[in-house]
């Protein structure tokens, strides 16, 4: 690492207090933008090896040539400067958001003598307020036209009212505005009405709305009729402001809501606003992934980008996991002026609505995905990279990659799918039901589906058949490249298949999910591609693809299986028993649902063919609960359909 050196002298001077530290390289470049609540004892961590798995720590390393150290109060002090710091300089390795589309804001523009209220979007103006975002762009223009009635600030445009066009103008005539071109109101007086303005949007509504409650009261004792009839219409517009939101509840209760989904490479958070208890709307940012993080870390680095640039900042956060830094909430708190919260719902209305939350971050991660691979400059990098990575000899035009899916021997499949020039061949996917590898053998049944994939390209057409009659049409065209879900056992029951139907040509590869290691023929330690690389993320992408197919064929075998023939696999229950017991109960979900004394009054079922059922039972309910468990917040199907079965 470039500096050690310095590193190991200069940071006994640094204290122990709570900070913000920012780490250059060689050409001066902030790569790096970091707080500690000790900085010494965070930076003497730099210093230490990273650990294999830490990619980003290696790579940091690496490029640091200096740092640069700021001792703050305290750490939510250090936290505020931290964000202004990262948004300043975009350093690399911080995580940052990207929007998943440029939108609307309410900006105040607070930097003129008379600001006005205008709709927004892109590159943020300094001196301007921003208040959003919001969703619909339409919702939010007609929000704004509303607000315009309850707020009559000027609507002329230019720093200076009446600069631009005529003056008074059509809205002074209206009564939509205070006239500050014609000298009719002085600059305190407006300040007042554009710092009510920008209450109502920070969410401080039943305050203004009483206050103005208060106030038409005043004018109508005073005998002023059409101050207070203008006053009750501003009401009557506030109302209708509110009331653009769905109402979620039956409380006022205004609260964020954050969900996500994540892969290896990128992580998807949607945001949905609850105000006075109306949802006003979900939106979606995007999180690029360059190292191993835990669910903490990146909740923690989520809230504290986003509302570090947000204007509305709620006093309850709403979360499936909680921050890894626990000053993250004593940092919102300064931000609001006021307690926040951050909380994991268990149970209610709240819980109902993270569910929610989760599940639009799962699409939302699913279209980004799908988005990035139609991208054919991304398409041909990921190729290339592929190609020089694994030292392949030639360009994987075709590559096909197998799963298989089974629980605990039971129901196991087999899945292919194709992926030609990177993009997904869907009409060549095929499905396998396992035939000839009985029990728990996950490299005999990869061994079983290649010899089945593989061996017609090898078989001579029966007499009088053409050979195009005989294959099917997905196993006409050989590999490029063979990706088996595994490791080395699978890496080498593939190469032993190919070597005894002598087959050439082909590459294989063998990826393990735990660390994402490719295995390849010859080679003994496994390949680690770059976390950033574009083809990680294409391997990434076909293993999944290959893993959903087989677990989507295995999960409706194992449903036809549950359904209608789990009685049939019991000890005892011929085709009377399995009768009397359906037309008992109703079906053979109900059979499955019942204590055993209930399976015991059947007519005709004797105590220990009641505890076999009973037994099964039990079985067919771990399944149950472990499919359920380990689908949740999780999206099943994909944004390519399933190809038929063949029957393969």
């Amino acid at each position: 690492m470039a500096g050690e050196g310095v590193w190991k002298t200069g940071i006994d001077f640094i204290p122990e207090s709570p900070g913000v530290y920012v780490f250059k390289d060689a050409k001066g470049r902030v790569i790096y933008v970091g707080k500690a609540k000790s900085l010494r004892d965070r930076l003497k961590a730099y210093v230490q090896p990273a650990q294999h798995s830490d990619y980003k720590g290696r790579a940091l390393r690496d490029q640091i040539d200096g740092f640069e150290v700021t001792v703050c109060p305290s750490e939510v002090e250090a936290l505020i400067l931290e964000a202004e710091l990262i948004k300043k300089y975009k350093p690399r390795f911080n995580v940052l958001l990207r929007d998943d589309k440029s939108y609307p804001y309410i900006a105040i523009t607070l930097s003129e003598r008379f600001p006005r209220a205008i709709l927004t979007r892109g590159r943020k103006v300094p001196g301007y307020k921003y208040y959003g975002p919001y969703v619909n762009a339409q919702a939010a223009r007609r929000t704004l036209a509303l607000l315009q009635r309850v707020f009559p600030l000027r609507h002329c445009k230019g720093a200076h009212p009446g600069e631009r066009g005529r003056s008074p103008c059509l809205y002074y005539e209206m009564e939509m505005c205070m006239g500050p071109c014609r000298g009719d109101i002085d600059r305190d007086s407006y300040a007042r009405e554009v710092g009510s303005l920008c209450q109502f949007l920070e969410g401080k509504h039943q305050t203004f709305l009483k206050n103005l409650e208060l106030e038409m009261k005043r004018a109508a004792q005073n005998m002023e009729f059409e101050r207070a009839a203008r006053i009750r219409n501003q009401i009557e517009a506030a109302r209708k402001v509110l009331s653009h939101g769905n109402r979620s509840s039956t409380g006022l209760e205004d609260y964020d809501v954050i969900g996500y989904s994540r892969d290896e490479l990128e992580a998807a958070f949607v945001v949905a606003r609850y105000r006075s208890g109306a949802h006003l709307g979900n939106f979606c940012m995007y999180i690029k992934l360059s190292t191993e993080i835990t669910d903490k870390e990146l909740v923690t680095e989520f809230i504290k980008r986003y509302y570090a640039d947000s204007s509305s900042i709620p006093p309850l956060v709403v979360v499936s996991v909680k921050p890894q830094d626990e000053s993250v909430e004593d940092w919102l708190s300064s931000l609001r002026s006021s307690r926040a919260e951050i909380r994991v719902p268990l149970r209610g209305t709240k819980r109902k609505n993270l569910a929610l939350a989760c599940e639009n971050a799962a699409l939302a991660l699913e279209k980004s995905k799908a988005e990035r691979m139609s991208d054919r400059e991304n398409l041909d990098k990921a190729l290339k990279e592929l190609t020089l990575l694994l030292g392949l000899g030639r360009y994987p035009l075709r590559i096909e990659c197998y799963d298989v899916s089974t629980m605990m021997g039971t129901a196991s499949v087999g899945s292919m799918v194709v992926f030609e020039d990177g993009i997904p061949r869907r009409s060549h996917y095929r499905k396998f039901k396992i035939k000839h590898t009985p029990g728990i053998n996950d490299v005999g049944m990869m061994s079983e589906i290649l010899m089945r994939r593989f061996k017609s390209l090898t078989e001579e057409p029966r007499k009088g058949e053409e050979k195009s009659k005989v294959v099917d049409s997905s196993f006409a065209r050989k590999p490029d490249l063979v990706i088996v879900d595994g490791g080395k056992g699978q890496l080498g029951a593939a190469l032993k298949v190919f070597e005894k139907i002598g087959l050439a040509g082909t590459e294989f590869a063998a990826l393990a999910k735990r660390l994402e290691e490719i295995y390849r023929p010859g080679i003994d330690e496994p390949i680690i591609l770059p976390r950033n690389s574009e083809a990680l993320f294409l391997v990434q992408r076909i293993r999944d693809e290959a893993h959903r197919f087989a677990v989507s064929y295995h999960k409706k075998l194992m449903e036809k299986r549950i359904s209608e023939s789990w009685l049939d696999d019991v000890a005892g229950v011929g085709p009377g028993r399995k009768r009397k017991l359906i037309e008992h109960f109703g079906s053979p979900s109900k059979v499955a649902e019942a204590s055993l004394d209930e399976l015991k009054r059947v007519p005709g079922i004797p105590s220990n063919v009641a505890k076999a059922l009973l037994s099964a039972a039990r079985s067919l309910h771990k399944y149950e609960s472990k499919e359920s468990s380990g689908s949740k917040f999780r999206r099943t199907d994909s944004p390519w359909n399933e190809a038929k079965d063949e029957g393969h």
